[in-house]
């Protein structure tokens, strides 16, 4: 696999003179793709359907449609051998794990070579403002997350650090699970998939600046939530169940930073942001099922739920039995 990133500034060099895709090996080197030969995909990402590919890309769109990350499994590029791909967007970060072990991996990204093989498992990341070439086996499986770049540079600022740098290929266990926990999460949401979501980001966040500049004093032995500012949280919470909640928006109500409020809040209530939620969210659904004949569609909105199907995945996963058959077991 080969990869080459230039800064966004450099794209119209790269890629807005010759009506071909040049890859760049290095030195004097260079791949160059006839204009005709491109292909691009129709998954509902917008961020990879914009890559173009030297053959017919095979891919599937697994996040829901709205969902703020796209996470698409891309499983290959039809025809044998080596494929190419030019990536464009540069409003979505892209994070990446190999799904297979398969050829080799070498080339430049930024000012940085890079010659190593593919092995299963491990993560490259590619900031939306970099332009991004590859050459790669055309069977190659990766589960790709395309992240809104400004929701990544909010969570690197809140940790202290003005940007990821690109990572090529390298060995993150942990990251490799964050990214597969963001896989399940967004394929089957729970009833606080949104602050889920937001503490798995953080947690990816973290993992990649821990090199870079570190936030002082986060240690919170003497930050404590008041019991005034505890309702507030409360009150906030279930005021807008039927909403989005960030872990963020909990965190400015307690007037505390996202990293304090997380901890502190668990010390005060012996519940994380996120199960207090889910279990606010569920408290409402049973009394709704309970309180009438509200149809399912419009109970699954009222307790942030985007879909009846989602509603209904994680509604029976909490309580054991679906939510039409909760309602007729508990009336009759």
């Amino acid at each position: 696999m080969l990869i080459s990133c230039f800064p966004a500034r450099d794209r119209a060099q790269a890629f807005g003179v010759a009506p071909r895709m040049a890859l760049s090996l290095g030195g004097d080197m260079t791949l160059q793709l006839p204009a005709g030969a491109v292909f691009r995909a129709e998954t509902g990402a917008a961020a990879y359907d914009s890559i173009r590919f030297s053959g017919r890309p095979q891919a599937d769109l697994l996040s829901y449609p709205g969902s703020r990350i796209d996470v698409v499994r891309h499983i290959g590029v039809r025809g044998p051998g080596m494929a190419m791909a030019t990536s464009l967007n540069g409003d979505f970060d892209a994070l990446m794990v190999n799904l297979t072990s398969s050829g080799r991996y070498r080339g430049r990204c930024g000012d940085t070579a890079i010659d190593t093989t593919l092995q299963r498992g491990h993560v490259s990341f590619v900031p939306g403002q970099y332009v991004t070439e590859l050459e790669f086996p055309a069977a190659h499986n990766v589960l790709a997350l395309f992240i809104p770049s400004r929701e990544m540079q909010r969570i690197v600022a809140e940790l202290g650090a003005d940007d990821i740098k690109p990572m090529a290929s390298e060995r993150q266990d942990r990251l490799a699970q964050l990214i597969a926990m963001v896989e399940t999460e967004i394929r089957s949401p729970g009833f606080a998939a949104d602050l889920m979501l937001d503490g798995l980001m953080r947690a990816i966040g973290t993992i990649m600046v821990r090199h870079d500049t570190v936030p002082s004093g986060h240690s919170p032995g003497r930050i404590r939530l008041s019991p005034a500012r505890l309702a507030r949280v409360i009150d906030f919470v279930e005021a807008r169940l039927d909403q989005e909640i960030s872990l963020a928006d909990m965190a400015q109500v307690a007037g505390l930073s996202p990293f304090h409020f997380s901890r502190v809040f668990k010390l005060a209530t012996g519940e994380t942001p996120y199960h207090f939620l889910g279990s606010r969210r569920l408290n409402r659904a049973r009394a709704l099922l309970l309180g009438g004949p509200m149809p399912l569609a419009e109970l699954a909105l009222h307790c942030g739920f985007a879909s009846q199907s989602h509603f209904t995945a994680a509604f029976t996963k909490a309580m054991g039995m679906p939510p039409g058959r909760f309602r007729k077991h508990r009336r009759s």
